[in-house]
């Protein structure tokens, strides 16, 4: 699954380092003339939730604030305080929720060398929303929707010609609680339109799911004897919450899903009267 991230940014000596998406950043590794590599938020959030579960003890991961923005080299406050900001590294802007500390690794030659390398970024500052997964369209689509309940009037086994049909869809909601990369996730998928196949070639899309007589707000009429095969197809959209969101915010689920309600045939018939004595 891909996932969707907002950008930050942080200066370095000129140079932007994403904190969203796997960078190369122009600025080196204190242990050399490497170029430090990125990663993600999100991605470096899973490698910190990963560690936290099952410690490597080659590995050390912190969130620290960068320091020495004027070197060339990049430096967490772990250890010692930052210098004084002076412009250079900016902290994204989280609409009211804290940034999150860059994401800092260190590591050893073997579980009992006290020699641990120098601090390497691995991610750069962040929202708290760029650690969360994202549901994608894909992510809805899996999801097994039921169709809506859909109705016609006249009900009975036959309709007439030249005589409106009434339809109308039960436009109810679908609650699912699923999960992702173990993150508990609550969905709500809605239906926000419906598109209608009379069977005589006639098709209709409205976002009104209809409504019973007296109401006529969704109909068709019927220009000749037929057996109708009626569909409707329902169009959904989703929204979402994550359990490790502290604000357990809604959010929108880009794309849609669709379902298709089918009803039993019915004959549409002619009626045609009759002098009888």
């Amino acid at each position: 699954m891909r996932w969707g991230r907002r950008a930050s940014a942080v200066l370095v000596s000129g140079a932007v380092l994403l904190a969203t998406t796997p960078t190369v950043a122009s600025a080196k590794s204190q242990m050399g003339e490497d170029k430090v590599v990125l990663v993600d938020a999100f991605e470096g959030e899973q490698e910190l939730r990963a560690w936290n579960a099952q410690p490597d003890p080659l590995r050390q991961y912190a969130r620290a604030p960068l320091c020495n923005v004027n070197s060339e080299y990049l430096t967490p406050a772990i250890g010692g305080p930052c210098a004084p900001p002076n412009g250079t590294v900016h902290v994204p802007y989280c609409e009211g929720d804290t940034p999150v500390e860059p994401l800092w690794v260190r590591t050893r030659p073997s579980p009992t060398s006290n020699e641990w390398s120098l601090w390497q970024m691995r991610a750069g500052w962040a929202c708290p929303d760029d650690l969360l997964p994202t549901l994608t369209e894909q992510d809805l689509r899996r999801l097994t929707i039921e169709p809506l309940e859909a109705h016609r009037q006249p009900a009975g086994a036959e309709a007439l010609v030249n005589k409106a049909l009434i339809v109308y869809a039960n436009p109810q909601h679908r609650t699912f609680r699923t999960s992702l990369l173990d993150y508990g996730i609550d969905v709500d998928a809605y239906p926000v339109e419906y598109a209608w196949d009379f069977g005589d070639g006639t098709t209709l899309v409205t976002d009104d799911p209809g409504a019973p007589y007296p109401a006529f707000d969704v109909t068709h009429t019927y220009a000749d004897e037929l057996t109708a095969h009626v569909t409707m197809t329902t169009t959904w959209k989703g929204k979402y919450r994550v359990d490790d969101d502290p604000d357990r915010e809604w959010r929108d689920i880009p794309g849609t899903a669709f379902t298709t309600t089918t009803f039993e045939p019915f004959d549409v018939v002619e009626l045609r009267s009759r002098l009888v004595s």
